[in-house]
């Protein structure tokens, strides 16, 4: 997936789903990806960690290059950073003995914005041993 592709999953389900709903789901697949690669690590399929960690971050950077940093100020700049953090992280667990562990933090953080993002939005909050739709 690249960039462009990831831009352009993000506006087609912002036209077919309210706006706070869809970043919640892109939040939701991110996690489902992390998920994936942590199973990945586990077996010592690098490649597949590597592919699905990939994916992850294709859907950070739609998350990331939709943000206004003109209009969201200072909440905006921490969410840059913290997308941006979460995506060097997730590179640097690839082939890593602590992968799992290394994911499992990083997946941690992200359900928590998730669920905020899930309270403004009226969804679901999605708790740490559940699965994503």
């Amino acid at each position: 997936m690249t960039p462009s592709y990831a831009m352009s999953a993000y506006q087609n389900a912002i036209q077919t789903t309210p706006p706070l709903q869809a970043v919640v789901l892109l939040y939701d697949g991110v996690l489902v990806r992390l998920r994936n690669a942590a199973d990945a690590a586990g077996r010592g399929d690098f490649g597949e960690q590597f592919n699905q960690i990939l994916r992850a971050t294709d859907i950070l950077r739609g998350l990331l290059a939709a943000l206004d940093q003109g209009q969201g100020g200072e909440l905006a700049n921490k969410l840059r950073d913290t997308y941006e953090a979460n995506m060097r992280a997730m590179m640097s667990s690839v082939g890593r003995t602590n992968a799992q562990d290394c994911l499992q933090r990083i997946a941690d953080g992200l359900r928590e914005l998730r669920n905020a993002w899930s309270e403004i939005a009226g969804m679901p909050l999605l708790e740490a041993t559940a699965e994503p739709r």
